[in-house]
């Protein structure tokens, strides 16, 4: 009976962490691409 429990505890530790994890990965993505938009932008004025 114990071993259920350590067992269910586990897998939802790790859903969690998973699920928790996953929303950072996104917003990096956004802040990376305008950030590197904002680099050609101005690269590109810079070259006028």
């Amino acid at each position: 009976m114990l071993k259920k429990w350590v067992l269910a505890l586990g897998l939802v530790s790790v859903l969690t962490l998973a699920a928790c994890g996953g929303e950072e990965d996104g917003e990096m993505e956004e802040e990376q691409t305008e950030e590197q938009e904002q680099s050609d932008t101005e690269s590109e004025d810079s070259a006028e």
